[in-house]
């Protein structure tokens, strides 16, 4: 499990649009929004390669400036071996 907070610097006038394609990318959740056009979001990931992706995608959504990795967390589920990220059986 990978979960990472992102600040999301998006030009003010498509800041409405951004955060409506913002809320459609799974495990994406919104917690501020200022009048500038940043956004604070955390993003939720079962891998690295997930949460890599996400934030990539994150970063191409129209209007977007910039998504800057502010903090990340990873741990092993209790059902994934933690050297390998494989589920038990």
């Amino acid at each position: 499990m990978n979960i990472a907070s992102l600040l999301i610097d998006v030009e003010p006038r498509y800041a409405g649009s951004a955060r409506a394609l913002l809320e459609q990318v799974s495990g994406v959740s919104i917690y501020a929004v200022t009048a500038q056009g940043r956004l604070i979001v955390t993003v939720e990931a079962a891998d690295d390669v997930e949460l890599k992706q996400a934030i990539e995608r994150l970063g191409t959504l129209h209007g977007v400036r910039t998504a800057s990795l502010v903090y990340h967390h990873s741990e092993a589920l209790d059902d994934e071996s933690p050297a390998t990220g494989e589920t038990k059986p």
